[in-house]
């Protein structure tokens, strides 16, 4: 009995063995991947490589009816802060002037306290901002 027992282990372990063997492919062999997906997946990835925006702050440094003036603090805040970006928004009937794009009021907090020596008006204001800024 135990010499039959020992017989069907030895001849499963070689089964066993054999298709394992069969399983690893040969490398002469091309292989080709076929990759099947929802078009939807395509537009997404549009959307928020191109221009998505979420929730954060920037903060405002002018706020007026005048265009002009408006145009003059952007000017004048990107020739201090170049990295920086500064953004001149039409809300009827005001132009407002408003920099950075920050995902938390801490880091526009920071921002603003060195901004102050400049535009000593300045406050934080809750805005779309830019994906992947700061």
């Amino acid at each position: 009995m135990k010499i039959f027992l020992g017989i069907i282990f030895s001849f499963s372990s070689f089964l066993i063995a054999k298709a394992q063997d069969t399983a690893v492919p040969d490398s002469t062999k091309s292989h080709r991947v076929d990759i099947i997906k929802d078009s939807r997946i395509d537009k997404l990835n549009e959307t928020y490589s191109s221009g998505f925006k979420l929730e954060g702050y920037r903060i405002q440094i002018y706020s007026g009816n005048k265009r002009q003036p408006a145009k003059d603090a952007r000017l004048a805040f990107s020739r201090i802060y170049r990295k920086t970006e500064a953004y001149e928004v039409y809300e009827q009937p005001y132009y407002k002037v408003r920099v950075g794009d920050f995902k938390t009021k801490i880091e526009a907090l920071k921002f603003k306290n060195d901004l102050t020596k400049h535009f000593p008006n300045c406050f934080i204001v809750r805005d779309e901002i830019e994906y992947g800024a700061n």
